[in-house]
Formats: C-alpha cells, sequence, structure tokens
C-alpha cells in the first residue's frame, strides 16, 4: 500500500485549473491556444500520475516526492512568466503565407506535391515493393516495414525515409480539401482516401505521436464548420472527452501493439500507458543526487544535429536522453546496450542537462515559442487552413510537454518549406488579402448615422 500523502498534488492540481479557468473569463477560444495546451499537457503527464499515487512511486519517500511536486510547479510559474511577458515573433514568415492556403487550386497543387516527394522517398526505402504501403492496414501490427515514425540517420537510405516528413505536412492541405467548398469531387476523394491511409498506418503502427497530428487536424476541421452554439459545445463537453478517451485508447494501443490486436479490455491490462513522466523525473532527481553526471545541453545537441547523414560526420554525438535513461535503469544487454527506449519527460531531460537550473532556462524557452505561436492565432482563425496549420502546432506542444522530440517538428517544417517554395516560384497566384471566410454568420454591426450640421444660408441682398 502506497503510504504517500497526495494533498501536495491536488493542490497543484487545483492551481494549474485556477490559470485556465482566469485565461478563459475573457473568451472561451482562449482554451485553443497553446498556452492552454501546456497546462493541460502537465496535468496529463504529470499531475495525474502523481494524483493517482500509482504503485511504482511508492519507492520513493515523502520529501522526494514533494521535491518533485516542488519541480513542476517552479517550472509552470516559469513558463507563465516567460509567457506573458515575451514579446518575440518566431514565426512571422510562416503567418504571412497562411493566405496561400485559402486558395482550394493552391492546396490541391501542395497536396501532390507533398504527397509524391513523401510517397517517392518510402518507394525507394522499401526497395519498390509496393506491398508494404498496405500491410497491416486494419488493426495493430507488431512491426511493419514503410512505418512512418522516427529513423536513425545513418545511411543515405535512412535519408530517403525521413522524407516522409512530407507526407505528414501533406495531412492539413488533405483536410482542408476535404471540408472546403467548391471543391471537384475527384480532388476530395483523393484527398479523403490519403488521409485515411495517414489514419489507418499510424494506428496501425502503433504510433500515438502520428496519430495525434491527424485526429486534431480533424478535430479542427470539424470546430470550423461548426455554428457558435456547437463550437461551445465542442470546447466545454468535447475537450474533457477526448482526454479521458485518449487516456484509454493510449492504454489499449500500448498493450495491442505487443499483443498484435486493439481490443477494450487491454486498457484495464496497461500498467504503463506512456503518460508516466512524474516517476522520470523523480528517477532522474535520485539519479544525480547518487552520481549521474549532467549532460549540459548535449541531448538537445544531440537531436538538433540529427539530420545531418553520418557519412558526413562519423563521429556525430549519440547522446540520446531515452538511451541515458535507458542505461540509468539497467535496461541493457550483456554488451551494455540498451535494450528499449524511456522517455525522460521534458521536466526530467532539463534536469538532467542542467539540475535545478534546467527547470528555470526550458520552461522559459517553451514559454517564449508558445507565446509567439500564440501570436498566430489571430490570422489563423479567419480560414481553414490557417487553423488546421495552428493545431498542427498545438499537437506538437501538446506532445512536447511529454518530451522535446525535434523530429516532431519535422513535418511543420516540410510544410514550411513547401510554401516557402511555392511562392517563390509562382504557383500560388496573386496573394490574396486576408479574409474572414468563416461560414458561420456573425451580427452585423450597424454604424450610428452621422448627422452633420447645415449651416443656414445667408440671404442674398438684391442690387440696387
Amino acid at each position: 500500500m502506497n503510504q504517500l500523502s497526495n494533498s501536495a498534488a491536488i493542490f497543484l492540481m487545483g492551481c494549474v485549473l485556477a490559470c485556465l479557468a482566469f485565461d478563459l473569463r475573457h473568451n472561451l477560444n482562449h482554451i485553443l491556444l497553446g498556452r492552454s495546451m501546456v497546462l493541460f499537457a502537465v496535468m496529463y503527464w504529470y499531475l495525474l500520475e502523481a494524483v493517482r499515487l500509482p504503485r511504482d512511486l511508492s519507492e520513493y519517500t515523502q520529501a522526494e516526492y514533494d521535491f518533485g511536486l516542488f519541480c513542476v510547479g517552479i517550472s509552470v510559474f516559469v513558463f507563465l512568466v516567460a509567457y506573458h511577458r515575451s514579446r518575440l515573433t518566431l514565426f512571422s514568415a510562416l503567418t504571412r503565407r497562411l493566405p496561400i492556403l485559402d486558395d482550394p487550386r493552391v492546396l490541391w497543387r501542395l497536396l501532390l506535391g507533398a504527397m509524391a516527394i513523401g510517397f517517392m522517398s518510402l518507394v525507394i526505402y522499401v526497395n519498390f515493393d509496393l506491398s508494404s504501403f498496405f500491410q497491416g492496414l486494419f488493426g495493430l501490427s507488431r512491426r511493419w516495414t514503410g512505418n512512418i515514425t522516427r529513423g536513425r540517420y545513418g545511411s543515405w537510405r535512412s535519408i530517403f525515409y525521413e522524407m516522409q516528413m512530407f507526407l505528414q505536412a501533406a495531412v492539413p492541405f488533405a483536410i482542408c480539401l476535404v471540408f472546403m467548398r467548391r471543391v471537384p469531387w475527384g480532388q476530395k476523394v483523393v484527398a479523403a482516401t490519403f488521409v485515411v491511409w495517414m489514419l489507418l498506418h499510424a494506428f496501425a503502427s502503433g504510433a500515438r505521436g502520428l496519430l495525434g497530428p491527424i485526429i486534431l487536424c480533424l478535430a479542427a476541421a470539424i470546430f470550423w464548420r461548426a455554428s457558435p452554439r456547437l463550437r461551445r459545445m465542442l470546447i466545454v463537453a468535447g475537450i474533457p472527452l477526448a482526454l479521458v478517451g485518449g487516456y484509454y485508447v493510449s492504454a489499449m494501443i500500448v498493450v495491442g501493439r505487443n499483443e498484435g490486436k486493439f481490443e477494450l479490455s487491454n486498457a484495464s491490462k496497461a500498467e504503463v500507458v506512456g503518460f508516466e513522466m512524474f516517476r522520470e523525473l523523480l528517477f532522474l532527481i535520485r539519479a544525480e543526487e547518487n552520481g549521474l553526471s549532467p549532460q549540459y545541453g548535449l541531448t538537445y545537441f544531440t537531436q538538433l544535429v540529427n539530420p545531418i547523414p553520418r557519412v558526413f560526420w562519423p563521429g556525430k554525438p549519440v547522446a540520446d536522453a531515452g538511451l541515458i535513461l535507458a542505461r540509468a535503469y539497467g535496461t541493457v544487454d550483456r554488451s551494455g546496450e540498451p535494450t528499449m527506449t524511456r522517455s525522460p519527460g521534458l521536466l526530467g531531460e532539463a534536469y538532467m542537462n542542467f539540475g535545478l537550473l534546467g527547470l528555470f532556462i526550458i520552461p522559459a524557452m517553451v514559454g517564449i515559442v508558445v507565446r509567439a505561436w500564440d501570436r498566430m492565432w489571430a490570422i489563423a482563425k479567419r480560414s481553414i487552413g490557417g487553423l488546421l496549420v495552428f493545431a498542427l502546432g498545438l499537437t506538437i506542444i501538446f506532445l512536447s510537454a511529454r518530451s522535446i522530440n525535434f523530429s516532431a517538428f519535422y513535418g511543420l517544417l516540410a510544410l514550411f518549406v513547401l510554401l516557402m517554395v511555392f511562392e517563390k516560384m509562382g504557383w500560388t497566384g496573386t496573394r490574396s488579402r486576408v479574409v474572414d471566410k468563416s461560414p458561420v454568420r456573425r451580427r452585423r454591426s450597424v454604424r450610428p448615422k452621422v448627422l452633420h450640421a447645415v449651416t443656414p444660408r445667408k440671404p442674398q441682398q438684391s442690387g440696387s
């Protein structure tokens, strides 16, 4: 039986909920901003486990448990201060190009271009074995040779594998075409087929990080077409249901991808769902006290230079945070190589690199970046294309709170590259002014008529 007291975790959970409610007092739509995604993620990845007190936390003392909650609380505080004090605009280049997505013809060209790059790269990777694209299409499979997930940059063939990021970039384009009006039915069918294929393969591979962006982009498109009343219902009821449902679906996927089947009963079998980042933070705090040396930013640098092929840089560092944590746990084979990777979590990796100082540095940087992304909301909410790109960023923000992985940004980077290339090549047509094209009718504001004073004319004097 767990003897820890979770009163501090409950109090911290209430504080985070109060921060959410404080921001919603002006506008309910603020819950769709990146600030809210980070607060949801903190409750999801850290505080939920701290409140539930699973059996694995019983090995830690009350002092270690409370210090872990202090680390979470100070990180949230630093994030909020940096978020509200930041004035940087980091995504102005992307925001300026969002009006390109208002034209269905441009969207169709972008979709074809992204699909051509992504599929041709995968065809080369699987040695032109086209049957790989249909293996395990229905249901969970233990392995798929063309799995859309992170690769390891070691050879030229691996580079082709990573070019599939353009398929991830094509998802918002395809969903836009499906939900937009005045789009030929043939284009709608092609776009819908591609979305279904991406959805099935992401689900079959068990890669939850790839499933999330597709689902959230579909939810954003439905939100766009909804009436104001339905939008409020989707926010008030849909978000809590999505968070609860996502937890159980994730549990079913974790068990199902090991057994090769997806069943409702698997949710109760999962001992670890993948949301247990609080225990990883406690483990790293104890590990550094017992002699684990700080990485001083090396794990972040490793991810930053990961796209550089190893044929150009044979000595490229391999200090991956998941491998370091696996070695610290002792999950290695006889040769000392890790048999699995473990995610340290956003806060755990920050502590792994810089100790307690990392809980000030990394949350502050996250606050600045999220604030810059939220500045896009004023433009993104005016068109379905902009809203879906914004939703794609929200998914990355939510997933990065579990663990920062730069490969999660590759799809968004590929999308930006496509927009920039199409604009430079003149394939986007004339630049259109950003117009509010929401299908929801709004009340027309009536301007009061201004009555101008009339100066009386002077009577003309007749000449003598």
